[in-house]
């Protein structure tokens, strides 16, 4: 019964990737393709588009962490100097 089940679902596989090789060579010989990266390309170079994803880009760039980092190991410090003072 497994032995018939993981038939089943081998088949399933190779023919859903033969499936997304057909699509894909068809997408690729009748422009589709083309068209569709066009698309995103206008959809990503919109102005209203590149404003939500500068806050993503200041993120992932780390630079409001840093700045967070330098703060916490500013006080540290200043801590750590009140503590030696106090001995």
């Amino acid at each position: 019964m497994n032995n018939n089940r993981g038939m089943m679902t081998s088949l399933f596989t190779v023919g859903a990737i033969g499936a997304v090789i057909y699509g894909v060579t068809r997408g690729i010989q009748n422009g589709t393709f083309q068209r569709w990266q066009q698309t995103i390309s206008n959809a990503i170079n919109n102005p209203q588009v590149q404003q939500l994803i500068q806050p993503l880009n200041n993120m992932t760039n780390n630079q409001g962490m840093q700045q967070l980092t330098s703060n916490i190991q500013g006080g540290t410090n200043n801590g750590q100097q009140s503590d030696s003072n106090s001995m």
